[in-house]
């Protein structure tokens, strides 16, 4: 991904689009002025202040390419038991506290979005439980083979998931 397809995949999902908005005055009459190194910048007609695509979100502050955001946000959002920092380190070739703040800061604005949603509705709570079941069956003593095979593994695990409303059976 280039940095001008970058922009583009980032200003789409940051405004309805593609429409640049200052985020100090939330007016749309704006315009483009890049940094003598290139970097991209737009300048409010009204407040007349400076901005980047990041100002105001939570890569703000930050110096990293917008190719590496993006893809931590996919690597971030594809895993289904969470990334570590150490392996979100290995998959964006960066420091461990570099990684270490991006997955906390991804973490804070997944748990925001979040907050206050109910799944049972308006006035009624839902729980859920789930559970991994499978995998390793313990082989008997007469069948044991040197340490270090995968004898015993089981290659399906199941994870059946139960969602119920309390009372609403009645």
């Amino acid at each position: 991904m280039t940095d001008t397809e970058a922009e583009t995949t980032f200003r789409n999902l940051r405004w309805a689009a593609g429409k640049v908005v200052c985020p100090h005055c939330e007016c749309p009459t704006v315009y483009e002025c890049r940094r003598p190194n290139g970097a991209l910048r737009f300048r409010c007609k009204a407040c007349r202040k400076d901005f980047s695509i990041t100002s105001g979100t939570l890569f703000a502050h930050h110096k990293m390419p917008l190719q590496t955001y993006l893809a931590a946000v996919a690597i971030f959002c594809n895993e289904v038991k969470g990334k570590s920092a150490l392996a979100l380190s290995r998959d964006l070739d960066c420091q461990y506290k570099t990684a270490f703040v991006l997955a906390h800061k991804l973490r804070e604005a997944m748990a925001t979005e979040l907050k206050g949603r109910t799944l049972g509705g308006v006035g009624r709570i839902a729980e859920i439980d789930g559970g991994y079941f499978g995998g390793y069956v313990k082989p008997r003593q007469s069948q044991r083979k040197p340490s270090g095979s995968a004898a015993g593994q089981e290659p399906e695990r199941q994870a059946p998931m139960r969602c119920h409303h309390p009372g609403a059976g009645r």
